[in-house]
């Protein structure tokens, strides 16, 4: 996945690996002992899609049923639907399945003021592979990642799933994929862009996109709440300094109000607390234009020991037909040390505090009738139902979308700010493969960094994604 999902968060002297993939939580529906006709969840990206495309049959009314065939060896139920078979009992109490994604892309930037900014570039942004298990409540993810010549250890973790007061609940130890925005709890192979919105790439906590420890959801009809508290990813170098991670406390909440046969709308709101390892310096660099031009940047943040932050956000979704709008918010507030045992550059900011902002709007539309692709029981982007996939012999599905951001850290030692303008075009071969185009202008301006003052450039980029 490129260097690190944070658009490059980086630290001095303790520095948290730039590897940071993500997972989008995906679910699947399995047999609760004791009340057939309810149901518990399982991670299962393809049951997920089914579930999803069932939810918008009854919301829409039309039918979105996926053909998915089976095979039965020995008492094993072999059920093919993304390319490799799910093996599943008879009883439905155990299952096992391989999954991964490729996504490849390419970025040609031009029209800054600095030559080396200009640049054009191909990149492995994920090559991943895992696997999924379940024995009946117990289910558990693993997988790696290879991109940007690195191999790192994505999720690692295992869910109990249950019911607590008659809804669905799932405990997780392990490391695992963070939940913070809408965008940012999307996995990578689901955005609708290149890249995720500066609300959830600005605003980081210094673990990452991962992190190690303890995760608790619970799910309504039309709602649901995440809750999780994890140090660092296991990737980091902390296992070789014998100092404490950077302890986060996570939260995210989403509630769907109305929805009709025509309508949606999805309101959520999230925020964390993150207290910093004494030995931890801070700046951070995030990429304005792709992935493939890592050098195009917004920069704030001198090398000053962080303390703690605290950082929130709030999510507003809607839907009417093939149309989708998203507008989302965020801002984190960050107080440096008084005191370090480290070296600092810049000891002038000692004990200041200061504030980050970002803000995106989005808009997109289907132009071949499908439905936005948006999973009611998280709250995020997933994977679309295609009304007539090109292995079918049809068209594909076209999708046509723009997206606006903005940044801000004039408040925060060092001032700097940044906003983007996107226009994306997605065409979905089938739900597992698709082909993407983004037209990207970005202007910057840098107090601090190797590219100080105003910069502008634009950036052509596309994708090839396939997920399994």
């Amino acid at each position: 996945m490129g260097q690190i999902e944070s658009r490059k968060v980086y630290v001095k002297k303790v520095t948290y690996n730039k590897k940071q993939n993500e997972d989008a939580s995906v679910v699947r529906r399995i047999n609760y002992s004791g009340t057939p006709e309810e149901s518990i969840r399982f991670h299962d990206p393809y049951a997920e899609r089914v579930e999803s495309n069932n939810y918008f049959e009854k919301l829409f009314g039309y039918s979105a049923r996926d053909n998915k065939s089976t095979t039965q060896v020995n008492g094993l139920i072999l059920k093919w639907g993304n390319g490799i078979p799910a093996i599943t009992t008879e009883n439905g109490d155990y299952s096992f399945r391989l999954r991964g994604r490729i996504l490849a892309d390419y970025g040609s930037s031009f029209g800054s003021r600095f030559h080396n900014l200009n640049v054009s570039r191909t990149m492995m942004r994920a090559a991943r592979i895992g696997a999924e298990g379940r024995i009946k409540q117990l289910s558990w993810v693993i997988e790696s990642d290879f991109s940007s010549n690195s191999l790192v250890l994505m999720s690692a973790y295992a869910t109990w799933t249950t019911k607590t007061f008659g809804h669905v609940a799932e405990y997780t130890l392990g490391h695992k994929f963070s939940e913070r925005g809408f965008d940012g709890s999307t996995g990578s192979y689901n955005t609708v862009f290149l890249d995720r919105d500066l609300v959830a790439t600005t605003l980081v906590p210094v673990m990452g996109w991962y992190g190690l420890g303890g995760a608790y959801k619970i799910y309504g009809n039309n709602w649901h709440v995440a809750t999780q508290i994890a140090g660092d990813q296991v990737n980091n170098v902390n296992m070789k300094n014998n100092i404490r991670d950077d302890i986060t406390y996570l939260a995210r909440a989403h509630y769907i109000p109305f929805r009709n046969n025509t309508y949606l709308l999805h309101l959520g709101i999230w925020g964390y607390y993150e207290d910093v390892k004494p030995a931890q310096n801070f700046t951070q660099d995030i990429e304005a234009l792709s992935r493939t031009n890592n050098n195009f940047n917004l920069q704030f943040g001198p090398t000053a020991p962080l303390a703690h932050s605290f950082a929130g956000g709030l999510e507003f979704f809607g839907m009417r037909k093939s149309m989708w709008a998203l507008v989302e918010f965020g801002a984190r507030r960050m107080t440096l040390r008084r005191t370090s045992g480290i070296a600092s550059s810049s000891t002038d900011f000692a004990g200041m505090t200061g504030t980050v902002r970002a803000f995106s709007a989005q808009y997109g539309v289907f132009l071949t009738g499908e439905k936005p692709n948006y999973m009611p029981r998280n709250g995020v982007w997933g994977l679309p139902h295609v009304l007539h996939p090109v292995i079918d012999g049809g068209m594909g599905a076209w999708e046509l979308a723009f997206r606006w951001d903005w940044a801000n850290s004039s408040h925060v030692f060092s001032g700097a700010d940044a906003w983007t303008l996107t226009a994306g075009l997605n065409w979905y071969l089938m739900s597992t493969a698709h082909l993407m185009f983004n037209y990207t202008h970005a202007h910057v301006y840098n107090a601090t960094g190797d590219y100080i003052g105003s910069n502008s450039g634009d950036t052509f980029g596309a994708r090839v994604a396939v997920i399994f």
